[in-house]
């Protein structure tokens, strides 16, 4: 009797251990090895979107996103950032030269990457703030430009619209704040797909 209760006791552990453990491998979030029992169990993480997907998904809440792709040498040569900082990038900006709209996503290799390429972007943004003089009217939609960083994404927005009202009658604090809330349309649409 005493050896019957053992053998199910002892399956009943295993059965738990096997089966709670199999159900807890399939839920974790994260990637590499692990052993389950005397297996080893490989998880892989969910792949990272790319920049050009996350410009994507930024498309569907503008009504006008810019769509002239910039090369790898214009990124270095206007904006600062060598390719070697990136593994990815997505940069589209007008063709013509009035607008200011654009949207840039960069997937920085490394940390010290990251780093480098947000300090690339305040000096890419500061330089376009201070030649607005040929067209004054971008000014503030450019001092409320956002650099954005989640992971190893790093962003620059400057998109969307104001209302005429706001543009017409409202004080410059007023138009910047506007503005600001619609580049963080961007930041929502980029921040859902990296969850």
């Amino acid at each position: 009797m005493k050896k019957i209760k053992k053998t199910r006791l002892t399956a009943w552990i295993l059965t738990a251990a096997l089966g709670v453990g199999s159900i807890g491998m399939q839920a974790l979030p994260y990637a590499g090895t692990r052993l389950l029992g005397n297996e080893a169990v490989t998880v892989q993480a969910a792949a990272k979107p790319s920049p050009k997907k996350l410009a994507k998904a930024v498309r569907k809440v503008y009504e006008f996103v810019p769509d002239t792709e910039v090369s790898a040498a214009e990124i270095e040569s206007d904006y600062g950032i060598s390719s070697s900082l990136y593994s990815s990038a997505y940069v589209v900006r007008p063709m013509v030269n009035v607008q200011v709209d654009e949207l840039s996503i960069y997937k920085a290799k490394d940390s010290a990457s990251k780093k480098k390429i947000v300090s690339a972007l305040k000096k890419y943004k500061k330089k376009k703030v201070e030649s607005t003089f040929n067209y004054p009217m971008n000014l503030l939609k450019l001092q409320a430009a956002k650099i954005y960083k989640n992971g190893d994404y790093v962003c620059f927005i400057v998109l969307g619209q104001i209302s005429k009202q706001i543009e017409e009658n409202g004080t410059e604090e007023e138009m910047i704040k506007a503005y600001q809330k619609q580049n963080n349309k961007a930041v929502k649409a980029i921040k859902k797909q990296l969850k």
